[in-house]
């Protein structure tokens, strides 16, 4: 998440239709809460990964006419997830094979959406659930973070006191 509260969101897809048409279905949703990068590869999203999106979405077959050897998603995932445990990646894939979802389960996958008529809700509904777990866990830091420091404070009080309290009552 950036300054202006913005969640990152990079949608891979070799499928230029199907990218603009998500592109535009998750601003129409979510506004200027996401901020959403286009790839057409895998390789193209793994050489922006610095950028540390909080979510990916991920097609699986990512190898066209025009890229016959790019990167799969599986491969692409595995590159995500090595670069950082945290980023949420949503797998997507055009057929409904359950050993493809299990395979992208196994390998990190948040989600696996078959695309189909209601890919689009459901790529919205699961999005918004990342969010709100992404959110939570950031607030669960925050929290820890300031129990922490507290937690620093408290004890360096109570060892002052305690340096103070033998200094003053004990010579050496």
């Amino acid at each position: 998440m950036d300054a202006k509260g913005e969640f990152s969101v990079f949608l891979v897809d070799d499928d230029k239709m199907f990218l603009a048409s998500l592109k535009n279905s998750l601003q129409q949703q979510f506004g200027k809460a996401v901020r959403v990068s286009e790839y057409a590869t895998g390789e193209e999203c793994i050489e922006h990964i610095d950028n540390t999106p909080d979510i990916v979405i991920l097609d699986y077959f990512l190898n066209d006419e025009d890229h016959p050897d790019a990167m799969d998603g599986l491969k692409v995932l595995r590159e995500i997830k090595s670069a950082s445990k945290d980023i949420v990646v949503i797998m997507l894939s055009g057929q409904d094979k359950l050993q493809v979802a299990i395979d992208s389960i196994k390998n990190g996958a948040y989600e696996y959406i078959a695309k189909s008529e209601s890919a689009y809700v459901r790529i919205q509904n699961t999005l918004k659930n990342a969010l709100d777990n992404i959110k939570s866990e950031r607030e669960n830091n925050k929290f820890f973070k300031w129990n922490m420091t507290l937690a620093i404070v408290i004890v360096s009080i109570i060892l002052i006191d305690v340096i103070w309290y033998y200094s003053s009552h004990y010579t050496f």
